[in-house]
């Protein structure tokens, strides 16, 4: 029922970029005539009535097939397949680096709460949430393009050479994880704080259970609602890697899409929205799944 509101949607909205997608077809020095134009647009579907057009797509999306591109003389589908990759790549590190730097951060926040460790860890997180994503990576490009000038445009098939692919997708990476690492630290500090006036806190520390374990005891239950907010905010980042693609120059699907946006392709924008919104939402379904597993409570609870 999900994908069929968003196929809606995503049809819809396409239709509200202004422009005339069949001009697309052109390069930017021919000047087509009306009639080049009329016969384009029987050619593309684009003259008939906007229900036989959708049921077209769909029918064809359900199929596996989203159509051929306006202005490349490649099938969207193959286009989509070729560069998912490299956003699911980007974002499945950005997720690694995001729970590993949200979760330190929060650990020394909220085992030191009102201390100076928390008020540092708070302000590192405030920092980050505040900063645009991409201000942080055209500010380390700058800084690369005077210093060590590494090889941090576009991206390597990961197939055809790891280390080369690993290498220019991690700064990308850490880039995209700051904003979501400090969501994770005060998701992660809020645990922490809540967990410490359970009751069998009070009962460990009455029995001489020192600190540290009583702190790893209280990371590990924390640990259930973080792993869940990072699974959901994780189908988020595969739709939101569009603008580091961007600045990267990552052929992903940000890239891809931002590209047909300006050819005003609407196969190509159409499939790039659906695939990206259809990831989002299986993401979201195998979480509510794997829920129960992750966090026993709610099987006790159903």
């Amino acid at each position: 029922m999900e994908l069929l509101v968003l196929s809606i949607v995503v049809f819809f909205i396409v239709r509200l970029i202004p422009g005339d997608p069949a001009a697309g077809f052109f390069s930017a020095n021919t000047q087509p005539t009306p009639e080049q134009l009329e016969e384009l647009r029987t050619k593309l579907g684009l003259n008939l009535p906007w229900y036989q057009q959708y049921f077209q797509w769909i029918g064809g999306v359900a199929s596996g097939d989203f159509g051929a591109s306006i202005t490349t003389p490649f099938p969207v589908g193959s286009q989509i397949a070729a560069r998912l990759p490299y956003s699911v790549e980007l974002a499945l590190l950005a997720s690694v680096f995001a729970m590993v730097f949200g979760v330190l951060l929060g650990f020394v926040s909220g085992t030191h709460p009102d201390g100076w460790q928390d008020g540092l860890s708070r302000s590192v997180a405030f920092v980050f949430l505040s900063v645009p994503s991409f201000i942080v990576a055209v500010a380390l490009l700058l800084l690369n393009s005077r210093g060590p000038k590494l090889k941090l445009i576009g991206a390597t098939p990961f197939l055809a050479d790891p280390l080369a692919n690993l290498g220019q997708m991690l700064l990308p990476a850490l880039v995209l994880a700051l904003g979501l690492g400090a969501y994770i630290s005060r998701y992660t500090r809020s645990s922490l704080v809540e967990d410490a006036s359970r009751p069998y806190v009070r009962t460990l520390r009455s029995v001489g259970t020192s600190p540290k374990a009583i702190s790893w005891f209280s990371l590990r239950n924390a640990m259930i609602p973080v792993s869940t907010v990072m699974a959901v905010e994780l189908a988020s980042l595969v739709g939101g890697t569009v603008v580091i693609e961007q600045v990267f120059s990552i052929p992903g699907m940000g890239t891809y899409l931002i590209n047909a946006i300006k050819q005003h392709d609407y196969p190509a924008i159409q499939g790039s929205i659906f695939v990206i919104g259809a990831v989002y939402v299986v993401l979201n379904l195998v979480v509510d799944l794997l829920y129960p597993v992750i966090d026993p409570r709610v099987r006790v609870a159903q």
